[in-house]
């Protein structure tokens, strides 16, 4: 187990990123400042820094450059969004290992983590399943879509298509269901409101039927007694809708590599 600081102005993305890495035994400390970023490399001496360049306060770079300066040998991962070529040079001058945009896979981040692991001799993890040998292809998760709105399925579905994943869909709760026993898909992404079976009634059968995957709802609801029945039946993630596709592909991300093997 190691100590991982991730300074990263997101919020959401660090506590992403915090129940991946955690998962891995890893022990998290989150810094959205620059100088917040100094002050937890000071207290808790972390053996990896996964960097944004676009902090609040002081600035990544300048972050970095104290970071640096208290130990060179620090193995300082970026992940960042865009920054110019510039910024994204004088970090690589200064000796970061990698330089990662946030729209990366999160198997990518994971690999850029255990190299920079290696690089402190510390023994990193196995990667997750999802991760292939080198010159292995990796086999696609198989993503189940369940929603009446043909719309929806379409538009989630070419956009995790694209992403690399194996897409199936149904537009109801009992082709989803009759999908689930015919082929297990590895993640189902459910509708609450459908016109044959609600999506809290499929996933409270898919329960029943010891369904293995992870099941994501999605709603256009605010019904708090209906979103709790959902999570305490075992539901990941409740996703609004209009779908937010960065928030699908994040959260289909964190929950496929929560559910890889070891």
């Amino acid at each position: 187990m190691a100590t991982i600081l991730i300074a990263n102005a997101d919020h959401r993305f660090s506590q992403t990123l915090k129940n991946v890495l955690s998962a891995y035994g890893h022990e998290i400390v989150i810094a959205r400042t620059g100088e917040e970023t100094v002050q937890r490399f000071d207290e808790r001496q972390p053996a990896v820094v996964l960097l944004d360049l676009v902090l609040l306060g002081l600035s990544g770079l300048d972050a970095l450059a104290k970071l640096k300066a208290r130990d060179p040998r620090l193995p300082v991962v970026v992940v960042t969004g865009d920054v110019t070529a510039d910024v994204e040079n004088r970090a690589r001058e200064m000796g970061v290992l990698d330089v990662l945009r946030k729209r990366l896979k999160m198997d990518v981040i994971m690999q850029a983590v255990n190299r920079a692991l290696q690089e402190v001799g510390k023994p990193a993890k196995a990667a997750p399943a999802s991760v292939a040998p080198a010159g292995v292809e990796p086999k696609p998760a198989t993503i189940l879509i369940v929603d009446d709105e043909r719309e929806i399925c379409d538009l989630v579905g070419e956009f995790l298509q694209r992403r690399g994943y194996r897409v199936k869909t149904a537009y109801g709760g009992e082709a989803a269901l009759a999908s689930v026993k015919q082929e297990p898909p590895d993640l189902v992404l459910l509708d609450i409101y459908m016109p044959d079976i609600n999506g809290v009634e499929v996933l409270r059968r898919l329960v029943k039927n010891k369904f293995a995957g992870g099941v994501i709802m999605l709603t256009a609801s605010q019904e708090e007694p209906l979103l709790k029945t959902a999570l305490d039946l075992g539901a990941f993630d409740v996703l609004s809708k209009p779908v937010d596709l960065d928030q699908v592909e994040m959260a289909v991300m964190v929950k496929l590599m929560l559910n890889a093997p070891d």
